[in-house]
């Protein structure tokens, strides 16, 4: 009996994320999108250092980082004064202890390393490790 793709609904960066999580295990994937083109949406996100763990994994790490933008600081503010609440310093220190940075990103930017990750997974020649296709 032959093995039959995996199929994911939907390329959002979470569709996109597991179809390269599974590629990686050897699993042929197929992504499924409703919309005519994948194109960007959204507005920024936040992300915490785990997320660069599991970015890492998904061999996207280091294309992430590169178009994130680094925080060195969040602040909370009392929204009826304008006072500050609280500060949290994200800099080198914090880098250093979790292994990776809170970073800001724009989705579309993150939703475009992924699809470019999957896209190359699915130009690999036949024989070579399996992998997605969108």
């Amino acid at each position: 009996m032959t093995e039959q793709p995996i199929l994911i609904a939907g390329a959002g960066i979470g569709g996109l994320a597991a179809a390269l999580g599974l590629a990686q295990k050897g699993l042929d994937v197929i992504v499924l999108e409703k919309s005519s083109q994948l194109g960007e949406i959204g507005a920024g996100i936040q992300l915490g250092p785990n997320a660069f763990h599991s970015f890492d994994y998904l061999g996207v790490g280091d294309a992430a980082r590169a178009m994130a933008v680094f925080i060195d600081q969040l602040r909370l503010m009392d929204a009826m004064t304008g006072e500050e609440i609280v500060s949290i310093p994200l800099d080198e220190p914090f880098r250093k202890r979790f292994g990776n940075p809170y970073a800001v990103v724009h989705r579309g930017d993150l939703h475009g390393v992924m699809l470019t990750a999957c896209c190359q997974r699915q130009d690999r020649p036949e024989g070579e490790q399996r992998g997605a296709q969108l």
